[in-house]
């Protein structure tokens, strides 16, 4: 049985609002995935990112949410009896057709459009951002206070933060740290991190430290064709199996983004 994603267009936000308004007050966990169209600014001297400290890391990150456009935002719920739930939310915004005024990596779109994503339909037919940001407002899933998971996460941290609040992200990584906190609460986990902490052999890809944890339950698989969807859910699932082979070790890697403070 596939897990099913729900993709979110204009036409049909309105019935899945609903849906999500339902379900988040009931959440217990939360993951997120955002897609973008990769990245266009490296940090000046030339050292890779391996090298850097987690400020200059963050000066990266934040020039490149500066400039480029979200496409897609994947949210998986698991709520307190123990459904789950994903929506993938398309963007109106970024153009693929205008390489002038829309930034991009061209590897990265080719990528994503290979994985499913619609870019001659998200001008079209995405969601305005200021109208994902109203719901996610209104339905409660910030003030139910779930745990929160995400993969490599610093820049799916920093895309969803900058979409929240509507402005530009702070200019020191303490600052952006502590609006994190501030928006999604205490409750924030990188699972590549602890996956590593699990198992140091359990690394790579989502889908490879899935596999390795065989997180995802018998006879369900995923659907590959919804990028930021199925990757809240990956990290979803990924989590949940964690958290119960960690326990109470997991604690002590709240707030520790791979990208940023960890690489």
């Amino acid at each position: 049985m596939e897990v099913t994603v729900r993709s979110v267009w204009a036409q049909n936000f309105k019935a899945e609002s609903q849906l999500l308004h339902q379900i988040a007050p009931r959440a217990k966990h939360v993951a997120l995935n955002v897609q973008y169209p990769g990245c266009v600014f490296g940090h000046g001297n030339g050292r890779s990112h391996r090298d850097l400290t987690a400020e200059e890391r963050y000066e990266v990150i934040r020039a490149n949410v500066a400039l480029l456009r979200p496409l897609q935002v994947g949210i998986a719920v698991c709520t307190n009896d123990g459904r789950r739930f994903a929506w993938e939310f398309n963007l109106r915004g970024f153009d693929v057709a205008s390489h002038k005024h829309d930034a991009r990596d061209p590897n990265s779109i080719a990528y994503l459009a290979g994985r499913g994503v619609d870019f001659s339909r998200l001008p079209r037919h995405g969601i305005d951002g200021f109208r994902l940001r109203w719901l996610l407002r209104d339905s409660g899933l910030i003030r139910a206070r779930p745990s929160w998971a995400t993969f490599t996460g610093a820049y799916h941290v920093a895309y969803f933060d900058r979409a929240w609040y509507g402005v530009k992200l702070p200019h020191s990584l303490n600052a952006f740290m502590e609006m994190a906190r501030e928006l999604i609460g205490r409750q924030l986990y990188d699972v590549k991190q602890l996956a590593r902490e699990h198992d140091r052999s359990c690394v790579g890809a989502l889908s490879n430290v899935v596999g390795k944890l065989a997180a995802v339950p018998p006879g369900e698989r995923i659907s590959k064709s919804n990028p930021a969807g199925t990757g809240s859910m990956m990290a979803l699932l990924a989590f949940e199996t964690l958290e119960k082979k960690l326990g109470a070790d997991m604690e002590k890697y709240r707030h520790e983004l791979c990208g940023l403070q960890v690489v």
